[in-house]
């Protein structure tokens, strides 16, 4: 029984030495932007969009950023996607395993989805792995008007160099 405990004691001390040195980043990234194209898995599809990225450490730091949100899918890629919306959102990030929160800037790989008849929704869900770092994305959008996208893509959130 005491070993257990040391071990749990043991495992619980350098989590919480990790978590100090390396802290999680939550974020929030708000965004708007076009979408229009024609793809059923040949074509072009692609997204561009502007917004502002928002983060804080479980140490309550904060950043902000103004960041360009790009989707291009390859022209031969499984997506069938039709249209032209204007997508306006919000996303919920999470950073793991890092101490900056531009880790978060990158290329993620999406499966996204959005419909639009003058009004609609949107979700897309992102991934982006580069060890140690492990980003999480979760967003939804509202959606005007005409357009269908069903897919899977990548997606580039980088620095918006027009307004830094």
């Amino acid at each position: 029984m005491k070993k257990a405990f040391l071990v749990i004691a043991m495992v619980l001390g350098f989590s919480q030495a990790h978590a100090y040195t390396a802290p999680a980043w939550a974020c929030n990234l708000n965004f708007k932007g076009t979408a229009s194209g024609v793809k059923v898995i040949l074509g072009n599809y692609e997204y561009n969009g502007k917004g502002t990225l928002a983060c804080m450490s479980p140490t309550g730091q904060t950043a902000e950023y103004p960041v360009t949100v790009t989707m291009k899918a390859k022209p031969f890629s499984p997506q069938i996607a039709l249209g032209k919306m204007e997508l306006t959102g919000q996303a919920a990030e999470i950073a793991l395993f890092d101490s900056n929160p531009e880790s978060i800037l990158g290329t993620y790989y999406v499966a996204q989805a959005q419909g639009a008849i003058l009004g609609g929704v949107g979700l897309i869900t992102a991934t982006r792995i580069d060890l140690p770092t492990i980003a999480l994305k979760v967003s939804f959008q509202f959606a005007k008007g005409f357009g269908v996208n069903l897919g899977v893509n990548r997606m580039e959130i980088a620095l918006d160099q027009d307004r830094n």
